[in-house]
């Protein structure tokens, strides 16, 4: 276990955070007349394999203000467990981390 794992499980809860946002705008404004839905995804950067969020227009078809707020709500509910997965995951490293501390304590 290391550090970069946590900055790993930390950067990817912090890009769930912020997709949650885009999702639940996108269920609030579903029925505003041309709404266009919106996702956010990560971009690799051009140097030092850095990535970047970027806003891009939903690439599945939705039809209707039905299909645009079903979609929305379909990848909140996937993008909320993705988020407490990588929570679980954080929680678990940590716990491992203060029982070696303990441990070494003795």
């Amino acid at each position: 276990m290391s550090d970069s794992a946590l900055s790993y499980i930390e950067a990817g809860m912090s890009f769930a955070e912020k997709r949650a946002a885009f999702l639940a705008a996108d269920i609030a404004n579903a029925r505003t007349p041309d709404f266009r839905p919106m996702d956010l995804t990560l971009e690799a950067g051009s140097s030092g394999g850095s990535a970047r969020l970027r806003a891009v227009p939903t690439q599945v078809e939705v039809r209707g203000t039905v299909g645009a707020i079903e979609y929305a709500m379909t990848a909140q509910a996937k993008n909320s467990m993705t988020y407490r997965a990588l929570a679980d995951q954080e929680r678990a490293m940590l716990h491992e981390l203060r029982t070696v501390a303990e441990e070494s304590r003795r």
